[in-house]
C-alpha cells in the first residue's frame, strides 16, 4: 500500500545540538553515569569531531554506563529525560509542522542517528507514528551491554532502515507527496526519497548541496519558550 509520510531527522533538526550529550549528562545528574564515563565521552565526542573515532566508537564510549543496567531501569530514565530535558527544547515550528501533517494523513517517522531507546518517548510526545533510531544491543537477560546492535543509523543507512521498517509494515512511500526534513549532508540520502525537502538551520555542507536538490527549501527554526 502506498502512503505519502513525513520524514523528520532529530538532532539539529527538531531541536538545537546532540540529544546524546544531554542524556549522558542527564544520566550522570541522576547518579546512573560515573564522573569517569561522562568524561571519557566527551574526550570520544571531541575525537570524532576532529574526525579521530568513529561516531560509532563514540557513542558507545559515551553510553559505557549502560552496561549491566535493564531495559526497565533506562526506559524510566528515558522517559523522565524526554519530558524533562527535550520537550522543552523542541522547536515549536517543528511541532507546528508535525501536526499539519498528521492533519493531512501523513505517516510521521522521526529517522535519527541518536539511540532510539532513548527517544521512546518521544512517540508519544510528538505523535509521530514511529522512530527508527541507532539500536543498542540487549543481552538475553534483557540488560543493556552498551554496544550498538547493527549498523549506525546515519547516512546512506537512513533509507536502508526505512525500506526495511515499510517492508515489515507492507507499505511503499508515496514519493509525489511525501516530505524530509534534516541539517546536514547526511540527511540528504533519506531526503532524496521525498519529492518535497525543507533544510532546517542546514550546516554548511547541506548548503552547499541545496542546488543539487530538487524542491527544497531551506528555514530557520527557534527554540521554542517553556510555557
Amino acid at each position: 500500500m502506498q502512503k505519502s509520510y513525513a520524514l523528520f531527522d532529530f538532532d539539529g533538526t527538531l531541536i538545537k545540538g546532540d540529544s546524546i550529550v544531554r542524556f549522558c549528562t542527564f544520566a550522570w545528574r541522576k547518579k546512573l553515569c560515573p564522573t569517569r564515563t561522562l568524561l571519557h565521552g566527551g574526550v570520544m565526542a571531541i575525537a570524532y569531531a576532529l574526525k579521530l573515532a568513529t561516531p560509532e566508537r563514540s557513542k558507545e564510549a559515551g553510553l559505557h554506563f549502560l552496561v549491566g543496567k535493564s531495559e526497565k531501569e533506562i526506559a524510566n530514565l528515558s522517559l523522565a529525560f524526554c519530558r524533562q530535558i527535550l520537550a522543552p527544547k523542541l522547536y515549536s515550528q517543528g511541532k507546528d509542522e508535525i501536526a499539519m501533517h498528521k492533519a493531512a494523513g501523513r505517516e510521521v517517522l522521526l529517522i535519527t542517528a541518536s539511540p532510539s531507546f532513548y527517544l521512546e518517548p518521544m512517540k508519544k510526545i510528538l505523535g509521530v507514528s514511529d522512530i527508527i533510531g541507532t539500536r543498542m544491543d540487549i543481552d538475553m537477560n534483557g540488560k543493556h551491554t552498551g554496544l550498538i546492535c547493527g549498523e549506525n543509523c546515519r547516512g546512506l543507512q537512513k533509507p536502508l532502515r526505512l525500506a526495511e521498517y515499510l517492508a515489515a509494515k507492507g507499505d511503499r512511500l508515496r514519493y509525489e507527496d511525501s516530505y524530509g526534513y534534516g541539517d546536514t549532508s547526511g540527511d540528504i540520502p533519506m531526503m532524496m526519497l521525498c519529492a518535497n525537502n525543507v533544510a532546517v538551520n542546514p550546516r554548511r555542507k547541506l548548503r552547499a548541496k541545496l542546488g543539487e536538490i530538487q524542491n527544497i527549501k531551506a528555514v530557520r527554526w527557534g527554540t521554542s519558550k517553556r510555557k
